[in-house]
């Protein structure tokens, strides 16, 4: 699967609803098992090498879409995990510059 443009992923993010903590967590399990990602405290974190750990607390995400060949996460600040399970490559992308409203 080849990288996806920010038009792609602007599509993807108006597609993935607003869903409450339960929703998330539940959608998340998945996520879990996959990939090395700690739930703990409310919040996901994603041990990294040799830097900082990234922290996400449940709070700040607006919604997740699961497919075929990748989970995606979107937060409220526009922030979008794309989680590639082909490549099994973790994108973040900040889609501030968005001309359409996404959340």
């Amino acid at each position: 699967m080849k990288k996806k443009s920010r038009e792609s992923l602007r599509d993807i993010a108006n597609r993935i609803p607003k869903q409450s903590l339960c929703e998330i967590e539940t959608s998340l399990r998945s996520l879990l098992d996959e990939w090395t990602i700690i739930f703990s405290d409310g919040c996901l974190s994603f041990p990294m090498d040799e830097v900082p750990d990234l922290v996400i607390p449940l709070t700040t995400i607006y919604g997740t879409l699961k497919t075929k060949d990748a989970f995606y996460i979107i937060c409220h600040n526009r922030v979008l995990h794309h989680f590639d399970h082909i490549r099994h490559l973790h994108q973040v992308t900040f889609l501030d510059d968005a001309q359409d409203d996404i959340l």
